[in-house]
């Protein structure tokens, strides 16, 4: 799987050890931080834990809290009898305690993850709609609420400062399964609240270089032929 995602992993190696993890450590503290003003800080506090096999009006909040909003019409279908039902369907056989370099067939596209994912890219009140509003984005953010552990969460800053790949989840899959970078990785965000997850905390990082500017951000370049990565 590195060979089908080298680059990418380069990518985000790159942003984690930056100046031997240093950077990324400090970044991660100052995100977390409970007196800086960061929302997403919060994300993983909000999110309904005890009810895993649904999504709740607290994961709905705790999505916003990273920048999107799930449309009202949405919002009212999975709060729904029904909609609850249907997501439980799916959620009910993805275990929520296991991490992603353990089961990787859990993200493969004929599984219970995807299903689920199509399922929000028309989920509707009072009727489904594919131009319901739920991007990409919104999605992967919301599975990210109710299985952290396996499914990475997705942004503008994941798609423009990392390089195209054909799928972001075997992407990151590929970037955990590694157990040198799966350490690596620990103990460049160790200053992260031990309840975020390992595949949180790369994006963390990236979110918070890309949000200095002027400071080395790494970022593939559009030809997609570069050997290197540029400064911004």
């Amino acid at each position: 799987m590195q060979d089908d995602y080298g680059e990418f992993v380069d990518a985000v190696m790159a942003v984690v050890t930056a100046d031997g993890g240093s950077r990324a450590r400090s970044d991660v503290a100052t995100y977390f931080d409970p007196d800086t003003p960061f929302t997403g800080s919060r994300f993983e506090a909000l999110a309904d834990c005890h009810r895993a096999d649904e999504i709740a009006a607290s994961d709905i909040v705790a999505v916003s809290m990273l920048g999107v909003n799930i449309p009202a019409e949405v919002a009212v279908w999975l709060l729904s009898d029904e909609g609850r039902l249907v997501v439980s369907t799916h959620l009910v056989d993805v275990p929520a305690n296991v991490d992603l370099w353990e089961r990787p067939e859990l993200i493969d596209r004929e599984g219970e993850l995807w299903r689920l994912w199509y399922v929000l890219g028309e989920a509707c009140w009072p009727a489904p709609d594919r131009a319901n509003g739920m991007v990409t984005t919104k999605i992967s953010k919301l599975l990210a609420a109710k299985r952290p552990r396996l499914v990475p969460v997705f942004d503008s800053v994941v798609r423009d400062v990392l390089p195209r790949v054909d799928s972001h989840w075997a992407a990151f899959s590929a970037v955990v399964s590694d157990p040198t970078r799966h350490q690596t990785i620990l103990d460049a965000t160790s200053s992260a609240p031990p309840h975020v997850s390992l595949l949180r905390r790369p994006d963390v990082a990236l979110w918070m270089a890309h949000r200095r500017g002027r400071d080395p951000v790494w970022h593939w370049r559009s030809n997609g032929a570069a050997s290197r990565f540029s400064r911004r």
